[in-house]
């Protein structure tokens, strides 16, 4: 099924639609996944994106591959281009990549950190907050990577907050799959104001201890909703040993 279209293409000065770029196709697909709009394992048909955003054949085929290329759509050969789910292991391998990288940085942050560092994430959380307890989630997860990459940034290296940042958008299907859940936003919530209180008091150790137990939440909660798959992973071990 076509989805409704999200935007038609700029209008030239004679009125006429213009078709929209990939990069254009890319952000709003992208965001698409971040917030779960598109479902696990849901097939992108070139030809429905194509009439979606009044949009060129070269220009889907660019932003399609631009999301496979960063890990959140899947192409295989005679099926498509579908988006990703995760198994079990792969969950855990990006979460370990994950922990070892945030923890790195959350024990290189500056303390005591400058007073302008502290109220620029104070004014982060804040928002975050307001979004979250008003169910604006395209506002949640904007506010929550600014969040986190403020603070990762405190740590002085760019090539390190780089890689956060590559691997959080990795992990964002699986981190927005609790976006809807109240306990979960208000798990983050609380503990970004416990993190912008440890860094104000400048117990690095505790900063550690936060960010490393911030990252667990969502991937539980992600694991424990689809686990399916795992069991279409298996389903496929058992067919290929009986042919």
């Amino acid at each position: 099924m076509t989805r409704a279209i999200a935007g038609s293409g700029a209008a030239d000065a004679e009125g006429r639609r213009q078709p929209q770029g990939w990069s254009q196709v890319y952000e709003v697909l992208q965001m698409d996944l971040m917030l779960g709009r598109l479902h696990l394992r849901e097939r992108l048909v070139e030809d429905d994106l194509i009439l979606r955003f009044d949009a060129t054949r070269h220009a889907v085929r660019r932003a399609l591959d631009e999301l496979e290329k960063e890990g959140l759509v899947l192409r295989q050969p005679n099926r498509g281009v579908r988006v990703r789910d995760f198994t079990q292991e792969e969950v855990e391998n990006l979460y370990e990549i994950r922990d070892a990288l945030e923890t790195l940085a959350a024990s290189r942050v500056t303390l005591p950190a400058p007073p302008g560092f502290v109220e620029e994430l104070k004014t982060l959380a804040a928002a975050h907050e307001q979004a979250s307890n008003a169910q604006r989630y395209v506002e949640v997860f904007r506010m929550n990577n600014a969040f986190h990459e403020r603070l990762y940034a405190g740590a002085g290296n760019p090539e390190l907050a780089a890689a956060i940042k590559h691997y959080s958008l990795m992990t964002q299907p699986i981190r927005s799959r609790g976006f809807a859940d109240d306990q979960l936003r208000q798990i983050a919530i609380r503990e970004h104001w416990q993190m912008v209180d440890a860094i104000e008091r400048g117990d690095s150790t505790r900063l550690v201890e936060l960010c490393r137990a911030h990252i667990r939440w969502p991937k539980e909660f992600y694991l424990r909703a689809n686990s399916p798959a795992d069991a279409e992973t298996g389903a496929a071990r058992r067919e290929a040993s009986v042919l």
